[in-house]
C-alpha cells in the first residue's frame, strides 16, 4: 500500500471517530481525481410536463362593526364554502385552513404632510382562508366560481402541480448521467484512449422552470367557469461526472 493511500486511511479511521468521515472521504477522493489523469463532462436532460393538480388559495372576509358579529357571519361563509367544496366531491385530506383571523380596522385621517392626527375605529374584520386541491384540473375553474357564488370574496390565486414529480427527476437524471457518458466517449475517442473507472459525481439540485407555454384551457364551462390554464413546467437536471483515462 502506499504512503498517500496509508495515510488517507489513517485519516477516515480518525475522523469516523470525530463523526466527519464525509468531509474527509469528500477530500480523499478530490486528492484522487487530481493524481491520475481523467476527464469531467457535464450531462444535462429536462422534459416537459404538464400539471394536472391545481391548488387554489382562497377566503372569506367579514367586516361588521363588533368583532362578535364579524366572527359570527365569518363562520357561516367558511362553513358555506367548506360545505360546497364537500358537495364536489374533492377529499377531506385536500382541504386545508390555512389562517383564521380577526382584527380591528380603522378609518385614519392624515394631515398634508401624511402624518397621522386621527383614528377611529370602524369596526372589525375576521378573514377564513383555505386551500383546495383539485385533483381533476378540468374541473378547477368550476369550482372556483362556485365557491365565489357561495361567499368566497378573496381568491390567493392557483398554484399547479403534478403527479409522481420524484419519478420524473429520477428518469432524467439517469438521461443526464448518459448524456455526461456521451460526451466524454466522444471525446476520449478521437484519442485513442478509453474511460476508466468514475472518480466523482456531482449532482446539483434539479430545478424546475416556469411555465413556458399555455396549454389548453380547462374551463368546462364558459359562461361561469373561472379560467384556469395550467401552461407546462420544464424540468431540469445536470450531472457533473469525471472519470479515471485509460489507455
Amino acid at each position: 500500500m502506499s504512503a498517500h493511500r496509508t495515510f488517507s486511511v489513517q485519516i477516515l479511521a480518525l475522523a469516523a471517530a470525530w463523526g466527519i468521515a464525509p468531509l474527509v472521504a469528500r477530500a480523499d477522493e478530490c486528492l484522487l481525481k487530481n493524481s491520475v489523469p481523467s476527464i469531467t463532462t457535464t450531462g444535462s436532460a429536462s422534459a416537459e410536463v404538464e400539471p394536472n393538480i391545481a391548488t387554489i388559495t382562497l377566503g372569506a372576509v367579514t367586516e361588521r362593526p363588533t368583532a362578535s358579529e364579524a366572527a359570527s357571519e365569518n363562520a357561516r361563509a367558511a362553513q358555506a364554502i367548506v360545505a360546497e367544496i364537500k358537495a364536489q366531491g374533492v377529499e377531506a385530506r385536500d382541504v386545508r385552513t390555512l389562517a383564521v383571523t380577526l382584527s380591528p380596522v380603522y378609518d385614519e385621517t392624515l394631515d398634508a404632510n401624511g402624518r397621522l392626527i386621527k383614528r377611529k375605529l370602524r369596526g372589525y374584520s375576521a378573514r377564513n382562508d383555505l386551500s383546495i386541491r383539485v385533483r381533476q384540473m378540468a374541473k378547477a375553474g368550476a369550482l372556483a366560481r362556485q365557491l365565489i357564488d357561495k361567499g368566497a370574496n378573496s381568491f390567493g390565486g392557483v398554484v399547479f402541480e403534478y403527479e409522481s414529480r420524484e419519478e420524473k427527476f429520477d428518469a432524467l437524471r439517469t438521461a443526464a448521467v448518459r448524456d455526461a457518458l456521451r460526451k466524454a466517449t466522444s471525446y476520449v475517442n478521437g484519442l485513442g484512449l478509453k474511460l476508466g473507472r468514475v472518480l466523482e459525481i456531482s449532482t446539483p439540485s434539479p430545478h424546475a422552470f416556469a411555465p413556458a407555454a399555455m396549454a389548453k384551457s380547462v374551463q368546462s364551462d364558459p359562461a361561469s367557469a373561472i379560467p384556469i390554464e395550467p401552461g407546462v413546467e420544464t424540468l431540469q437536471t445536470d450531472v457533473q461526472v469525471s472519470w479515471e483515462l485509460a489507455q
